[in-house]
């Protein structure tokens, strides 16, 4: 989708953005960027498939291949294990991992003693290979970051010792009444419930926040009243600093107080030049956060001179410590730099309103941090990112708490006139009187006036722009419009739909004042525009009014998550983060010390802030205890009683997770799911990337994922039947018995096999849900819910609501398999989701079709996939297939190629009247791409060279696989009854095939005669 609603997290756009490599664990390249088949692949009709829809958002990962290492920055990964989970086995060295509950001693002489040893190991390697370390780190990641050539990173990933040398990642920035709403403020809210007064609320806990650094001097975050009542515990775990910086000017550097109490920045790449030497603010957005968690209690708030009455932090008593990991980008080294910090310095939560896309893959440096961060007692928020719907969720791995964004009960409306028309428009600053004009016609010479209409960069002239507000059509980030605005010297935005969303209008602060028109609003007031002579409108100050809520805003990311076989249910609640009044740098606000800011970005600081209040209330609280009690607690419906809303229609768990967070009830949950970092070692290990950890599986086995102690339930791939087995722990202060209630998916019958829960506090019980399939549509995702309730008589005392997820399938079966020799067999296991017969057939095996050019002189600058022609470095081949094909499929190899050799690959459709449409591409790093669709297309296939040597033989394979048998590829049984549940065995043998030839086909399955799925086979002799 296009929303144009301000936000920070950055979509990857096609071709895919080469801002470095995706961070992985292991020897990996980029995973190809693949173009699925709509359906799987089976016994074609006469009727070609639909082609898959791609748009400039299209993004979709394939497994991950092995590295291309090339110059440039790398996270070194070594085998000891860091501070945060050392569990002892180096003679002489005691563990350093505290226990279930406990957070690291950083004062115990086994701690100095065990980063000694790892500073030896981490020194010796770095002499060996005579590399010179951005960063270094032992406590939540063993190993360094450096700047590497391909020659020193590739002989790195060979040594003993290293587990890993991965490209570091640039990730994005996702980027107040709502205490009141979340059930904090009030004489019954939680502030006074739980702490007596809302100045105590979150003492005796610290609040890190990751993110572009802090504005010190915000009223937000002024010094607290002395003397403290928690100053002995905050002394007792703080071994921070506050670092004042480098900069030139001194006035950039930054002093801290008793609520701001440390503060550091992190450059390894030394990009500081581009902004201030010093952990001082200079974007607003860790400001914003760090204010939104734990700015002090009721500051008044002036915005242009106007009285905004007060805002709050969640936890107003809690310190703040900044550390300062962006830079405009934030690259993954200086995040993992800033995690060990904050472990180190003795935080209890952390803020990451930073993301990289939601991807297949949710292990990497920066989650291994988290990982080690949340096994030594740290809470971590982090954002959802805003990315919209569709599989987009970022931050999927389950040690870490992932926030979406939904509205909150108030925003801000100010009357726009113009002529003899009033029109309500969202709006929180700029009140006055101003000059209009449509961005059209106020465009460069040069510059396409459709550019301007829409206000993108650098389409503006500055001499139609000063001083007038100008229109423009919503479609580019807010932020982004206003800024161009601003620096062609407009005086105002107004932003108008061009498409009727159903959705209120957006109030944010920005470089100017900024009004949002809906859509026919919008309309009338070009109309009005081009009609009138020198048209001036007026705006008033802006009041704030009521709206039901919550609704979830239309840029939140939402799951289905893709890694971990999507069985776990990401985000996990959601929060308010859209029209968020905080803190903010003066500088990038017109002179104000707040602003109105919306994202995923403003969501996830709730989250953290509420973290905290628990942490205060519940020390002896693990994470996950913190996570679990958000969880179950949550609530799905509006405060008009009905379903949270998004875009019109019912949200779902894959929008809002759990629900929306309730910071009341979630200090008295009853019941809470706790997993162990044993748990979520094991979780990796039943996952794709399992080998990302290595021998790590073999000490600690393995579970299904969806078998994780979880607060919620997600079971991806049902055949006919699933057992899912939960443990509960008591964390009341009384005995108290459970009975549960079940809200089965439409279409599954659920059963469990306790009728009741008797627990003792600190007692813990396990029950089985037993999911079966009874009417559910195949493919189809549908949810329910289980809920323990305790009562008394009448009374409800606690409800512990898990949501459930379920997607039921006809056969669990392998995607794609690889297999090698001219003649072999092997076999495949599936598992039946209905009763009935199982009938196997082949399509295939064919030999690939080799297609050769010489290109040359590689351009980095990327293929013009909206505008495809040949180049030197760019071929195209035409390929007409038959509707009957059972699949398509094209690719190059790295096998094929040179070493540091980066093809690209594009595919489009050929219409009638010979226009193209993108229907697949791949462009990771590396030639490994591959692109695989349905027959009864012409295509045309552009190979495309982003990097390597010149001239170069690329090589292009293409398989029309048909939709019958070539005699070279048998089944055994054809055919064989199966039951619910059952897993039956196929058997492949193959024969005949030339070597040196690479093949390919499929297996279909199917169900009296219907196909219920594929898997592709590929055969290398």
């Amino acid at each position: 989708m296009g929303s144009s609603s301000p936000r920070f997290f950055r979509r990857r756009r096609v071709p895919r953005a080469r801002n470095g490599t995706r961070l992985t664990l292991a020897a990996l390249t980029a995973s190809a960027v693949v173009a699925g088949l709509t359906t799987a692949a089976g016994p074609a009709s006469a009727e070609p498939a639909s082609l898959p829809e791609i748009t400039p958002d299209y993004y979709k990962e394939a497994p991950a291949q092995d590295v291309e290492y090339t110059d440039g920055y790398y996270m070194v990964q070594l085998a000891a294990d860091p501070i945060a989970t050392y569990e002892g086995g180096e003679a002489g060295l005691a563990a350093t991992a505290p226990d279930e509950g406990d957070t690291i001693d950083f004062s115990a002489n086994e701690v100095e003693e065990y980063r000694d040893h790892l500073a030896s190991e981490r020194d010796q390697v770095i002499d060996s290979h005579d590399v010179d370390p951005a960063a270094e780190y032992d406590t939540v990641f063993s190993g360094f970051a450096a700047e590497l050539t391909a020659a020193q990173a590739e002989e790195l990933a060979a040594s003993d010792g290293v587990i890993s040398v991965v490209p570091d990642e640039i990730y994005q920035l996702d980027t107040a009444t709502t205490p009141d709403f979340l059930g904090l403020e009030g004489e019954d809210g939680a502030w006074n419930e739980q702490f007596g007064d809302p100045e105590h609320a979150g003492e005796g806990v610290i609040v890190g926040i990751l993110d572009t650094g802090v504005w010190p001097e915000n009223p937000s975050l002024a010094p607290l009243p002395e003397p403290r009542p928690d100053q002995d515990v905050i002394d007792a775990k703080w071994n921070g600093e506050c670092v004042e910086g480098e900069d030139e000017d001194p006035a950039n550097n930054i002093t801290c107080n008793n609520k701001l109490i440390g503060a550091r920045w992190f450059d390894t790449r030394g990009v500081s030049a581009d902004g201030y030497a010093s952990p001082r603010d200079q974007n607003s957005h860790g400001t914003h956060t760090a204010t939104t968690a734990a700015g002090n209690y009721q500051t008044d708030v002036t915005l242009d001179g106007e009285e905004f009455g007060t805002v709050s932090g969640m936890a107003p008593a809690a310190r703040v410590s900044s550390y300062k990991v962006c830079w405009g980008g934030c690259a993954g080294a200086d995040l993992v730099a800033g995690i060990e910090a904050a472990v180190n310095d003795g935080v209890d939560v952390i803020n990451f309103s930073i993301g990289s896309l939601g991807t297949s893959e949710f292990v990497n440096s920066v989650s291994i941090a988290f990982f080690n961060a949340a096994a030594s007692g740290v809470f971590v928020a982090a954002s959802a990112g805003n990315s919209g719907p569709g599989s987009t969720v970022d931050h999927q791995e389950p040690w870490v708490t992932t926030v979406a964004a939904s509205t909150h009960d108030q925003t801000f409306r100010s009357e726009f006139t113009y002529g003899d028309t009033t029109v309500k428009v969202g709006a929180i600053q700029g009140a006055g009187e101003y000059g209009i004009k449509l961005g059209a016609d106020a465009a460069l010479d040069d510059a396409d006036p459709a550019d301007a209409a829409a206000c993108n960069a650098d389409s503006l002239d500055p001499a139609k722009v000063e001083g007038f507000a100008i229109v423009c059509t919503r479609g580019n980030l807010f932020t982004d419009m206003a800024n161009e605005v601003a620096a062609a010297g407009g005086a105002a935005l107004v932003v108008r739909d061009v498409e009727d969303l159903g959705a209120g209008s957006v109030v944010t602060s920005q470089a100017v004042p900024t009004m949002h028109i809906g859509y026919t609003d919008g309309l009338a007031l070009v109309e009005w525009i081009e009609s009138t002579e020198d048209p001036t409108f007026s705006v008033t100050s802006s009041v704030r009014q009521e709206q039901n809520a919550p609704s979830m805003a239309a840029f939140s990311s939402a799951g289905p998550a893709l890694s971990a076989g999507q069985n776990l249910l990401k985000p996990d609640v959601t929060g308010p983060g859209v029209e968020i009044l905080a803190g903010v740098t003066p500088e990038t606000s017109r002179g104000n010390d707040y602003a109105a800011m919306q994202g995923t970005s403003m969501s996830s600081p709730h989250i953290a802030g509420l973290a905290a209040l628990l942490a205060s209330a519940n020390p002896e609280w693990s994470p996950m205890a913190v996570k679990s009690a958000m969880m179950t607690t949550a609530y799905t419906t509006d405060a008009a009683g009905n379903s949270i809303q998004r875009g019109g229609a019912d949200a779902t768990p894959f929008d809002y997770g759990a629900g929306h967070v309730d910071g009341a009830e979630m200090f008295d949950p009853g019941l809470v799911f706790e997993s162990s970092p044993e748990q979520w070692i094991q979780y990796i290990c039943g996952t794709a990337e399992a080998f990302k950890i290595g021998t790590t599986c073999d000490a600690y086995g393995s579970i299904e994922p969806s078998q994780l102690n979880y607060p919620s339930v997600t079971v991806s791939e049902l055949t006919g039947v699933s057992e899912v087995t939960r443990t509960v722990t008591n964390v009341g202060d009384k005995k108290a018995t459970y009975k549960p209630t079940i809200n089965a998916p439409a279409g599954f019958e659920v059963e469990i096999d306790k009728k009741k829960l008797k627990l003792s506090p600190g007692e813990s019980a396990t029950y089985t849900l037993t999911i079966t399939r009874t009417d559910a549509a195949y493919e189809e995702w549908a949810w329910g819910d289980v809920t323990w309730t305790e009562k008394k008589g009448n009374k409800t005392l606690h409800e512990v609501r898990s949501p459930l997820v379920v997607r039921p399938v006809e056969l669990g079966a392998a995607d794609e398999v690889t297999y090698s020799g001219a003649s072999g067999s092997e076999s495949l296991a599936v598992t039946a989701g209905f009763d009935g017969t199982l009938g196997a057939s082949v399509s295939g095996l064919v030999a690939s079709e080799v297609s050769t050019a010489t290109l040359t002189d590689p351009d980095a600058s990327g293929f013009p996939s909206d505008d495809p022609v040949e180049s030197s470095h760019t071929v195209s081949y035409e390929f007409t297939t038959p509707a009957d094909a059972a699949l398509v499929r094209f690719a190059t190899l790295d096998a094929d190629h040179p070493e540091g050799t980066d093809l690209d690959l594009f595919v489009y459709a050929k219409e009638d009247d010979g226009s193209l449409t993108l229907v697949g591409n791949s462009a990771s790093g590396g030639s490994n791409e591959t692109v695989t669709l349905p027959g009864g297309y012409t295509f045309v296939v552009f190979v495309d060279e982003w990097d390597g040597p010149s001239p170069l033989e690329s090589v292009l394979h293409t398989w029309v696989v048909p939709g019958s048998d070539e005699g070279n590829l048998a089944v055994d049984p054809a055919e064989q009854d199966v039951t619910v549940g059952s897993t039956a065995e196929v058997g492949l043998t193959w024969s005949g095939l030339e070597a040196g030839v690479r093949y390919l086909g499929s297996v279909d399955f199917n169900e009296g005669g219907e196909p219920v799925g594929s898997t592709i086979v590929n055969i290398t002799p």
